[in-house]
């Protein structure tokens, strides 16, 4: 009969530290979620939108649905494109996807010059 009254003493004792481990468990969980999902998001969408607030004419873009353009005009909450000449469209600041930066050539030796432009399938 003693051993019943100890073993009574000591349970809510360990059920207290079960609930304790638990709250401890779930806050770890809860922090290990912000860091890898939420933290990274905010930081997307922040550099997103800088980079959408940056939009001026004459830059050119990538958007979002694959389409290269170049800045006409931009406003506040949308953009003008030129995708080819005399083709404008009006698009969202949300839609561009990307700033293309001119690519500088490497070579700059013209193709035709150059010893592996092949001419045709028999090398010439």
């Amino acid at each position: 009969m003693q051993g019943l009254i100890t073993l009574a003493e000591q349970q809510p004792q360990n059920q207290s530290a079960g609930l304790v481990s638990q709250l401890l468990m779930f806050a770890l969980i809860i922090v290990v979620f912000y860091l890898l999902f939420f933290r990274p998001q905010q930081k997307r969408r922040q550099q997103e939108m800088q980079m959408q607030n940056s939009l001026t004419p004459g830059t050119e873009v990538l958007t979002k649905a694959g389409i290269y353009a170049t800045v006409v005009e931009v406003h506040d909450d949308d953009v003008e494109l030129e995708i080819s000449p005399g083709t404008r469209i009006r698009m969202v600041k949300g839609g561009v996807g990307e700033i293309i930066s001119p690519q500088e050539p490497d070579d700059t030796t013209p193709p035709e010059d150059r010893p592996d432009f092949g001419g045709g399938r028999d090398g010439a």
